[in-house]
């Protein structure tokens, strides 16, 4: 025992000297705890669905203080929002408000089998959670509220061992490294936000740009893409969903969150407005609301050319709920 707490106890200064900070294990388990708050009235929270983007720019505690209520994260990382918002459409005790972030290139691929793998492990696990998980659960939140090196995501060692660095072998790709662990880490609300030091060091922003430019334009473009017929049968989908939703008295808006660089000009270039967005407002009769559409959000640059950085987060955050007020009619319990 001694030999085990001396370990876990240099382990924790090792990580903490590195300057990692406590971090939410941002998995099914507590994707499925927020799932569980999306029964309150609609005065009193809003439900985010969507992928990265929308939890990096998001401020959670902006939105509280100027809405004055509960912003209910569901979304996921590299995930579309189509299977939580159908979850959301067939729950009928469901009656709230929702926002919808769209990513081009996650909500418009139809590579369902690999877009929405984490979309379906984490309503299985919702939809199924036994007694027992829900003890493990709430135990395993109250250590890692209080340990760094419980950040499995990050500091796990299955993510550690894939961080070492492989050479292409004849007919086998190196594969592809994943996000620094030095990239973000996440609130027990599940925003996620840059670390310091990503902040700090533009090497690290510009290697993120190269990654993105590379690996994400490629995913982008990747086949099969909704296009034509398939696209129309998308927005029939979404229709009806959004349809069950409003029929119990709930609202849905799309919001388009900021890009930049290169990872903005191939997304124009791989799903173009006109086509798709607008389209996508149109058939499903939803209002959205696109950055670039709006002086206090279309200058706004990404770190990385696809998230937002604190700063610009609070100012995105602060100019949606001011278009939510005074542009879609909606009504927070702090005026």
């Amino acid at each position: 025992m001694i030999i085990t707490i001396l370990f876990l106890f240099s382990w924790e200064s090792y990580w903490r000297k590195k300057g990692f900070v406590i971090s939410c294990n941002d998995d099914k388990i507590a994707w499925a705890a927020k799932r569980k708050e999306v029964y309150q009235s609609p005065e009193n929270a809003t439900v985010f669905l969507g992928g990265s983007r929308i939890k990096f720019d998001l401020d959670i505690p902006t939105w509280e203080k100027l809405t004055g209520e509960q912003a209910v994260q569901l979304a996921m990382v590299g995930t579309p929002a189509r299977l939580v918002l159908l979850d959301l459409a067939n729950d009928k005790n469901f009656k709230g408000k929702v926002l919808v972030d769209v990513a081009e290139g996650q909500l418009f691929s139809a590579d369902t089998v690999r877009r929405d793998k984490s979309a379906r492990e984490a309503l299985k696990y919702y939809h199924d959670e036994t007694p027992a998980q829900k003890v493990s659960a709430a135990i395993n939140r109250t250590l890692e509220s209080r340990l760094v090196f419980l950040e499995e995501g990050k500091l796990g060692l299955n993510n550690l061992l894939n961080e070492i660095p492989l050479k292409d072998r004849p007919g086998v790709p190196a594969r592809v490294l994943p996000v620094p662990k030095e990239y973000a880490y996440a609130s027990f609300d599940r925003q996620a936000i840059f670390t310091d030091h990503f902040l700090a060091d533009t090497s690290w922003q510009h290697k993120q740009i190269a990654t993105w430019n590379r690996t994400g334009v490629a995913n982008m473009a990747k086949p099969p893409l909704y296009k034509g017929d398939s696209l129309i049968m998308l927005f029939a989908q979404l229709k009806t969903a959004i349809d069950k939703i409003r029929s119990r008295g709930g609202t849905v808006v799309f919001v388009r969150p900021p890009s930049s660089l290169g990872y903005l000009v191939n997304e124009n270039k791989i799903f173009p407005r006109s086509v798709y967005w607008d389209r996508m407002l149109e058939y499903t009769n939803t209002p959205g609301i696109h950055y670039a559409d709006y002086p206090g959000t279309s200058n706004l640059m990404c770190i990385e050319s696809s998230h937002l950085g604190k700063t610009d987060a609070v100012k995105y955050t602060t100019e949606l709920v001011k278009i939510l007020k005074e542009e879609k009619g909606w009504q927070f319990a702090r005026r």
